[in-house]
């Protein structure tokens, strides 16, 4: 079964620009898939496009067999913070709140019917916190965080609604060799256990990890041998 099928997917932007010309994707689900692809191919878009952050183009999506445009915004938030977790480059995380807070505030948008106990699920930001080695920094605020640091608390934050599709934009962008290798171990966990990865990476080591690389280029994309 597939978690992603996107169909003749065509996006023209306002000043003409056409940025994908029948661009067709299916990743399966339990799949680590690498996308990668020169600035302004497109990668972040199709990553919005995926994720329901960007519905304005032509063409058919598919998420967890469910077709995108039969859906209207409180189906497709829903299902966004449900079934998708982000993992960006830049972790915005909101510097008032403490490290704990920041990785629990998904859950606060959870439907009602669906939503555990706050317990269960300091729970397990605790264990995903004890595995990344930032369960010492729960108290604190993002400010006096490394960027490594920051970076794990993010992933934290993309996982603690349980999502199965994780859609990672550079994750490793701006990390150091140790802790680009825990979000990449962290990665290839969550595809053992079932998850769909998708990553949007520049950085060739990154890609060749993944099972599989494809590559956008002229608003198409093609597998691209390791």
């Amino acid at each position: 079964m597939y978690s992603v099928r996107i169909t003749e997917l065509e996006k023209e932007f306002k000043n003409g620009r056409k940025i994908f010309s029948g661009l067709n994707l299916e990743l399966e689900e339990s799949s680590l898939t690498a996308l990668v692809g020169a600035s302004g191919e497109g990668k972040t878009t199709l990553l919005n496009v995926i994720g329901l952050l960007d519905t304005d183009y032509s063409g058919q999506v598919e998420l967890f067999g469910q077709k995108v445009n039969e859906l209207n915004q409180t189906e497709m938030a829903r299902l966004r913070n449900q079934q998708i977790g982000f993992i960006l480059q830049e972790p915005l995380l909101i510097k008032n709140m403490s490290v704990r807070d920041n990785i629990l505030l998904p859950t606060v948008y959870l439907d009602k019917s669906l939503r555990k106990s706050k317990d269960y699920y300091l729970a397990r930001a605790e264990q995903f916190a004890d595995q990344l080695g930032v369960s010492q920094v729960f108290d604190q605020k993002p400010a006096t965080l490394s960027g490594g640091q920051k970076q794990r608390v993010t992933a934290i934050r993309a996982l603690i609604n349980d999502p199965q599709l994780i859609l990672a934009d550079e994750p490793t962008g701006s990390l150091d060799e140790e802790n680009a290798k825990i979000i990449m171990d962290l990665l290839k966990k969550l595809s053992r256990e079932g998850k769909t990865v998708f990553t949007v990476t520049h950085d060739s080591h990154i890609a060749s990890q993944h099972d599989r690389v494809l590559q956008l280029k002229n608003g198409n994309i093609t597998v691209k041998e390791n």
